[in-house]
């Protein structure tokens, strides 16, 4: 898979504006109104989050959570519309952005039949120096 900066910085982008805006939508006096709002907001950060992660490092399995993300931004973006203020004109913009992203990544990878699979061969040591977890774990 090609790595393509903004691909990530969309993804990156929509989780943090889903957390800030479920954030805020709890702080409502008509919180009952929003319920189903800022639960589906609280689940695209979470999948855009994941998604981030995985295209970063490169895995075999972004392509599976990238399909899944496009139907919760798409959920996400659906209940933003239903609200009549700037927040959520902003999630729903940024959520069609990120369905474009997944689709990037959906086309980026090639499609691969489960019949054709080779094994696989154990993943070498040297692909993974130079990796450390340490500061993300820790910081």
């Amino acid at each position: 898979m090609i790595w393509n900066k903004s691909v990530y910085d969309t993804l990156t982008s929509c989780a943090a504006l889903c957390d800030e805006t479920a954030t805020e939508s709890s702080r409502s006096v008509d919180i009952e109104n929003w319920y189903r709002f800022i639960f589906l907001n609280l689940d695209c950060a979470d999948i855009c989050r994941q998604v981030a992660m995985l295209y970063v490092r490169g895995s075999e399995n972004t392509r599976l959570l990238a399909e899944t993300c496009i139907e919760v931004c798409e959920k996400c973006a659906s209940e933003a519309r239903e609200f009549n203020n700037e927040k959520a004109r902003q999630v729903y913009a940024m959520c069609q952005q990120t369905i474009m992203s997944c689709i990037t990544i959906l086309n980026m990878a090639p499609h691969m039949d489960l019949d054709k699979v080779q094994p696989h061969k154990n993943t070498p040591t040297s692909l993974f120096y130079g990796i450390d977890l340490r500061d993300a774990l820790y910081n």
